[in-house]
């Protein structure tokens, strides 16, 4: 049985929904204040894998067995702490919404944002407002999986007519543990609905997609205590509006020191960016890729996605069972010089086959050599990677201004020592590689300042960097030799 709560003890429940598994984490903060040796942890309590199910003709997520799969790891984390949780916050990818009917039933098992409902609706939207309005409107790139293009395909539908209410995931879960049911701002942001200031819905567009604001309902901002959860067994916890998309808990927990950063959340798909104070709304950044959704403290999270270590898993496919990331990373250094570059933000690297396929196809498209070994095809891929990354933080640089001298590599590549040693070389800049369960920190963090455990987010990040391994890497390769290598890829990324 759960013991009182100590006065320096913070307990909390970060539920963290990824898109390809959702966790229930334990979090806690303990110590006697930041001026001495205290620490922020964590435990995973439970985990289910996370896909979609093609079922009725669409692709979408299993949400009976989700709701229930995460209640049963609250339980699980109410019964293995050591005091009883304080409050609990829940995150998850953006986009994704679920439809509820006026007694708050689902309409719907939800649709993911991977089906193809979409094909078509970003030219569809072009011919009700210009591509430019609604970036300067939304600050939000064209994807198509946004929120906006997903409405779209059901706006002439009964099913959209009888939804009296549409909450993204993570607030549709906090509205069961809590009842308060409410839209969290960052995850609002990725919709492409909201306006770019402030916490209101854009009424023209609403207006062109002809539904009511109530629909959406009220926008909070993260850190927004929304009452006591009544799920039995769990009485009592502080329901907080965390930042529900899981980026904005990850660039939260960002251990930066330095005003002039970026940061690489290294994962499958990786995003790189800045956070600001103000949104980018140019025509450069609209054409070049880069997004403004909202972060922690009212900042904007200047971004852009990029195929990233999607390349090697597929890439992987092809090696001997039990081949390793690390033993992957090995046959790279018997590859030899730089010999062939890839572009991975061309279209055929998104989903293919068969990803060797894919380098051999876009090898042949731009003249080049097909590799003589498979070393040769990890060196590129790794490369290629890297110099994507350059890319992004030079337009970065020119589009905001800013000076970036230092990376904050987070998430599961900021493990390998190989890929943040060959980021730091292949940009020129240091790179400080953690913490690797970002979304998870920022959550707990988020928690810990709404509750009143820590005074402000300066506070929290000196916590991170006091309490979780970080690694500095400083670019060791000859640069002018880098740059080279940097240019033809350049060169390579203007002929597509």
């Amino acid at each position: 049985m759960p013991v009182k709560q100590l006065p320096d003890e913070f307990t909390c429940i970060a539920v963290d929904m990824g898109a390809g598994s959702i966790r229930v984490m334990l979090g806690a903060i303990d110590g006697k204040g930041i001026s001495e040796r205290e620490d922020i942890s964590y435990r995973e309590v439970h985990r289910i894998p996370n896909e979609p199910v093609f079922r009725d003709g669409h692709d979408r997520w299993d949400m009976d067995r989700i709701v229930r799969e995460i209640k049963t790891g609250i339980l699980k984390a109410v019964d293995v702490s050591p005091y009883p949780p304080l409050s609990i916050g829940v995150d998850s990818w953006g986009v994704d919404f679920i439809l509820l009917d006026d007694r708050n039933h689902l309409l719907e098992t939800p649709v993911s944002y991977r089906d193809k409902r979409t094909a078509g609706m970003r030219e569809l939207w072009n011919t009700m407002m210009p591509e430019m309005e609604t970036f300067r409107r939304t600050g939000i790139n064209f994807y198509l999986f946004n929120t906006l293009f997903q409405v779209l395909s059901i706006r002439d539908s009964t099913l959209l007519k009888n939804a009296s209410r549409l909450l993204f995931m993570p607030c549709y879960i906090g509205g069961l543990l809590s009842g308060r049911a409410v839209n969290e701002l960052t995850i609002a942001s990725t919709s492409q609905m909201l306006e770019v200031r402030g916490d209101r819905w854009d009424d023209r567009i609403l207006e062109l997609l002809d539904v009511d604001k109530a629909l959406f309902g009220e926008v909070v901002p993260p850190g927004t205590r929304l009452g006591s959860v009544t799920l039995p067994g769990a009485e009592g916890m502080e329901h907080v509006a965390v930042c529900g998309h899981d980026t904005a808990c990850v660039v939260a927990a960002i251990p930066s020191t330095e005003p002039g950063y970026a940061y690489i959340s290294a994962g499958t798909w990786c995003i790189v960016g800045v956070e600001s104070d103000t949104p980018l709304l140019t025509e450069d950044a609209l054409r070049f890729g880069l997004t403004n959704e909202r972060g922690y403290g009212n900042t904007y999270r200047i971004l852009k996605n990029i195929t990233g270590l999607w390349l090697l898993q597929g890439l992987k496919e092809h090696l001997p069972a039990g081949t390793s990331y690390a033993d992957m990373e090995t046959m790279t250094r018997d590859g030899g010089p730089i010999a062939q570059l890839i572009d991975p933000d061309d279209p055929v690297f998104y989903h293919p086959a068969d990803m060797k396929d894919a380098f051999d196809s876009f090898f042949r498209k731009t003249g080049q050599p097909l590799p003589e070994s498979f070393s040769g095809y990890l060196l590129c891929a790794y490369d290629s990677l890297c110099f994507s990354f350059r890319h992004q933080i030079e337009k970065l640089e020119q589009f905001t201004g800013k000076n970036i001298s230092v990376l904050h590599v987070v998430g599961g590549g900021s493990q390998s020592e190989y890929l943040c040693q060959r980021i730091a070389d292949s940009c020129g800049r240091k790179v400080v590689a953690g913490p690797v369960e970002g979304a998870t920190l920022g959550n707990i963090l988020i928690q810990a300042l709404a509750m009143g455990r820590i005074k402000n987010l300066a506070e929290g990040r000196a916590l991170i960097r006091k309490s979780c391994q970080l690694k500095i890497y400083q670019p060791a390769a000859d640069l002018e030799r880098t740059t080279k290598h940097y240019l033809k890829f350049l060169q390579l990324k203007d002929k597509q």
